[in-house]
């Protein structure tokens, strides 16, 4: 059996001070959400769903048997170290959508890198790894295959985030089930990696007239990447519907209008991510500080829940980049996404070293360097809102809409809020200006005390992103495991009874 490293093993601090009062109130809406439908004449919605109920998982915390750490759910007991299995499969992608350039332009810079890494093999000349700043990641990490995917190549085109929706939320079983699988015979030369293939498939075409151009793209990138779910498969609540994928780790780049800086975006409970996540985050910071580099944990474990792209893989890892204007390169940003893309493939490029040479037990000295940076194997982080709306990655203060047009909001973000992504909100400060003039404050229905992301973001002006700002508050994971972390017997005890009261509330 295995069990996480041993200098895990030990009671961290408790948390003090708000970040626990956040957490708990998060969970609770307000008392006039609560006696409504679940929107108010703002169209701001709860938190609907309770923090530990999700796909009929345990409602209660639970102690890691090798570890005083208390996680927000049991974690699974497993017959082998996560990080025992060398990852070599790993897919980069960009223009996912197709009006953010810097994925883009990091996608056709490694396939620069190949074309010049060939090169060099055909001279007989060896390769060399270059230095910090020129760095070929077919020379510096040569365990990795390392593939490259131009997601939406339609909509980036037309330098558009997408041409009829969003294709980040089309990876849904429901939404895949929709598209009967690729049959590439029927494509011809058509390359999935960088073009539309279907439109060249006779039996595709009832699909295509009935369908938005993402879902069946969406498809097209499955039959590549995965599959995501086993054959026959009907429901996602059945573990026995997640497939094997033919990719170890799917790398989706974006950037973002706001001021997130470098946002490592992973989900809960994935051991190899949480650590991998973990290592970026230290050497973002190293370079940029700390201000600079944060990472947001959405609350979906299981892998056939979520809707976005780098669920096809294995493994998913996104990396966001703000503040950047869609359909403009900016050379600072670019040099950010690689910095984080770099620190990433060197993790998983080290450990299949460690692997290759025999440490296949778990034992590692780059996840020694982990227990080193991050005391108790605790990593600070943000836990994103879970999603309520069609369309939501995560939960957003929503903002209604203009009656004449769904994609322009009727309301304002305060100057006050503009700029801050992760700062605190709390009750009664500023969040949003009516035509009129009036200040909207904030109201306290997702808690006394939250921290807004991707504060203004331009993509969220589309009803099939999710319009709004989203929400989060301060958490901590534990890197071994990929689990957020409940730290005292008062949180447990409390957070029990918080779920509790949500769940009756919301069923």
């Amino acid at each position: 059996m295995y069990h996480p490293p041993s200098r895990l093993r030990q009671r961290h601090p408790l948390l003090l001070g708000t970040a626990a009062l956040s957490l708990l109130a998060s969970a609770l809406p307000s008392a006039a959400f609560a006696a409504s439908t679940g929107s108010s004449s703002l169209g701001l919605h709860p938190w609907a769903r309770p923090w530990l109920l999700r796909g009929g998982q345990q409602s209660s915390t639970a102690r890691n048997m090798s570890s005083d750490k208390r996680h927000s759910q049991a974690p699974p007991e497993l017959d082998v170290s996560p990080f025992a299995r060398p990852c070599k499969k790993v897919t980069v992608v960009g223009g996912t959508h197709g009006n953010e350039y810097t994925g883009v332009w990091c996608i056709k810079t490694i396939e620069k890198q190949r074309e010049m890494h060939k090169e060099k093999l055909a001279k007989d000349k060896g390769g060399r790894s270059g230095d910090e700043d020129n760095v070929n990641v077919f020379e510096r990490f040569p365990s990795l295959d390392i593939d490259t995917l131009l997601a939406n190549p339609l909509a980036h085109m037309e330098n558009k985030r997408f041409i009829d929706v969003d294709l980040n939320r089309e990876f849904s079983q429901e939404k895949l089930l929709r598209v009967n699988p690729i049959d590439e015979t029927q494509t011809g030369e058509c390359d999935l990696r960088t073009e539309f293939c279907s439109d060249g498939d006779v039996n595709a075409a009832e699909t295509l007239v009935s369908l938005p151009h993402e879902a069946v793209r969406a498809r097209e990138i499955e039959s590549l990447l995965g599959p995501k779910f086993a054959p026959g498969s009907t429901s996602s609540t059945d573990d026995d519907s997640q497939a094997e994928s033919n990719t170890c780790v799917v790398i989706d780049l974006h950037t973002t209008t706001t001021n997130m800086g470098i946002s490592l975006i992973v989900p809960e409970g994935d051991a190899l991510i949480a650590a991998a996540a973990a290592y970026v985050l230290h050497k973002c910071r190293a370079k940029y500080g700390e201000s600079e580099a944060q990472c947001l944990v959405h609350a979906m474990p299981k892998r056939q829940d979520r809707m976005n792209l780098s669920s096809c893989g294995r493994h998913g890892f996104t990396i966001e980049v703000g503040p950047t204007p869609q359909g403009v390169l900016r050379h600072d940003c670019v040099e950010k996404t690689e910095t984080a893309l770099h620190a990433l493939l060197e993790f998983l490029h080290l450990r299949n070293l460690e692997i290759e040479n025999g440490n296949d037990d778990g034992s590692s000295s780059i996840l020694d360097q982990l227990s080193e940076i991050y005391p108790g194997g605790i990593v600070p982080c943000y836990r994103s809102a879970p999603a309520v709306r069609p369309g939501e990655l995560s939960g957003k203060i929503s903002w209604p809409n203009c009656p004449t047009n769904p994609n322009f909001p009727a309301l304002m973000v305060h100057k006050s809020v503009q700029d801050r992504d992760f700062a605190p909100l709390r009750v009664g400060d500023p969040l949003f200006v009516q035509l009129d003039g009036t200040v909207i404050p904030y109201d306290g229905s997702h808690g006394e005390e939250v921290h807004l992301i991707f504060v203004n973001e331009g993509g969220y002006y589309y009803a099939s992103s999710g319009t709004g700002i989203g929400v989060a508050v301060k958490s901590k994971f534990d890197w071994s495991t990929g689990w957020f972390v409940v730290e005292s017997d008062d949180d447990e005890s409390v957070l029990e009874k918080v779920v509790l009261e949500e769940k009756d509330s919301y069923e």
